[in-house]
């Protein structure tokens, strides 16, 4: 039941690591990383706004000039759409010669709204981009439910690698391997290291672009420590034994996730990871996770939210985090590596230049508390293969080499050697963290029912539910629907 860390994991995490290297030159120096609340729809239908500037995204292996390049683009292309020559050198892909209007669904922070303002440079054409951004948990409810129809009224579905292969199991998203094949050489996807592919990979298909390279790592105010004489903590005991001091202080103790079961549920899979255990066994399916070591991974986090939580515990969204840190109410805390370049937006944080970054705790061993995640783009089952092929260029278009070096400025991206000099600082702690972290998520096909119930089940520890039921309820629940499914081994 114990089982260590698999060397495919740490393998994946190296990979993860060598893809970053590059991306790390605005590291942070001698020291050392998305639930959108507002759930308005943002349509980004560009019309004939031409944005030009730093957004461009033209790939360099299919400018828009090379009409040679156009011309076996249109010999090559079986779907019998006739494409057009390229939408401009921004969106270097071909225009449709009927208008297509794509619908997006996903969750906003600083580097997905980079892609988004990519997508947007298509919309000279005849493409069309409605980006609905929600709540992280309302947009997974919602995209969801919506695939489940049969009839998806979103084109393009954003996930994390968990999220996106939960919909796979459930055959609501489609295979991408015959146009990755076709696409790969032009728009250079083997720059997207393996690793990360197979990360949203169910049986050798792919089911998702991968965009984003993402973990978790601690943020710390380095003048309010040093002002308190308190040191960056290195594992859950150092964080919960400061927690008196940062009371005293008037300022809120240790920041982790736990305002909804998902939330619980990741944060649990660190700890629970960083003892050397998976959830469930990667092979059948059986479960780990209501286990002495399991218990002991939930009383983490509960020691941490009694001690350190204070009036925010249990309610402090992913977005409430990252501004409790712009704003000094948190001063240490750890959480996702992509919101450390919204630590230096001079129009929403008091603390330019004043948070610095660490490797994510441990809980005493040499495995840290951090996943390794991608978040990527996913095209919904069902969708004709003329309109699918139509979709995948415009996440082409948004994730080639000129958009990513441009999403760089926010956060890690998926093809090795991309950088931004106005790249977040936190690159030391993001290689760190991925190397010696928990790895990825276990992709067996059940995982995705055990993540559901275990993120259930311990949220209703805030209602004064104990650990041991808690767990023992989301062992239950798992294994009867995993029965059901005939996914045990």
């Amino acid at each position: 039941m114990n089982l260590t860390k698999t060397a495919l994991g740490r393998l994946l995490a190296v990979l993860f690591a060598f893809a970053l290297v590059a991306a790390a030159c605005g590291d942070d120096g001698d020291d050392e990383a998305g639930e959108g609340e507002d759930s308005a729809a943002v349509d980004t239908d560009s019309g004939d706004d031409d944005e030009g500037g730093d957004s461009s995204d033209g790939d360099d292996s299919s400018d828009g000039d090379d009409s040679s390049d156009d011309d076996a683009m249109a010999d090559d292309d079986d779907s019998g759409d006739a494409m057009a020559e390229h939408i401009s050198d921004d969106c270097p892909i071909p225009n449709p010669e009927e208008e297509v209007e794509i619908d997006l669904l996903g969750w906003s922070f600083p580097v997905v709204d980079e892609f988004a303002k990519q997508l947007e440079e298509c919309g000279e054409g005849n493409y069309s981009f409605n980006v609905q951004f929600l709540d992280s948990t309302e947009a997974r409810n919602q995209a969801t439910l919506d695939l489940a129809t049969g009839d998806p009224s979103f084109e393009i579905i954003q996930g994390s690698n968990s999220f996106i292969v939960e919909l796979a199991n459930q055959d609501l998203l489609r295979p991408l391997n015959d146009f990755i094949d076709k696409y790969g050489d032009e728009f250079d996807l083997d720059q997207i290291d393996q690793s990360f592919y197979d990360l949203g990979s169910v049986d050798g298909n792919v089911y998702a672009i991968p965009m984003v390279s993402n973990t978790m790592h601690v943020f710390y105010n380095e003048a309010k420590m040093d002002e308190l004489g308190l040191t960056v903590p290195t594992t859950f005991d150092e964080a919960i034994a400061q927690c008196a001091d940062l009371e005293e202080a008037g300022v809120a103790g240790f920041a982790i996730m736990a305002s909804a079961g998902w939330a619980w549920q990741i944060e649990f899979d660190n700890v629970l990871g960083s003892m050397g255990v998976d959830p469930v066994d990667p092979e059948t399916g059986q479960p780990n996770f209501n286990s002495p070591e399991g218990i002991a991974a939930a009383n983490v986090l509960v020691d941490v939210l009694e001690s350190c939580g204070g009036s925010t515990a249990g309610s402090y969204s992913t977005d409430d985090i990252q501004n409790a840190f712009q704003t000094e109410e948190y001063i240490v805390g750890q959480t996702w590596a992509s919101r450390a370049a919204a630590m230096d937006d001079p129009e929403a944080s008091l603390v330019v230049d004043g948070i610095k970054f660490a490797p994510a705790l441990s809980t005493g061993g040499d495995i840290l508390a951090a996943p390794a995640f991608m978040d990527g783009y996913g095209i919904p089952a069902g969708i004709d293969d003329v309109l699918a092929e139509q979709i995948f260029l415009a996440i082409m278009a948004a994730a080639d080499v000129e958009s990513q070096e441009a999403a760089a400025a926010h956060s890690t991206v998926t093809r090795t050697g991309i950088s931004n000099a106005d790249g977040p600082r936190n690159g030391e702690a993001v290689e760190t963290s991925l190397v010696n972290g928990k790895g990825p998520d276990i992709a067996h096909p059940a995982a995705g029912l055990a993540r559901a119930e275990i993120g259930n089940a311990l949220i209703t520890i805030l209602d004064g539910v104990s650990v041991e039921d808690a767990l023992a309820a989301a062992e239950e629940a798992y294994l009867a629907e995993a029965e059901a499914q005939d996914l045990l081994g």
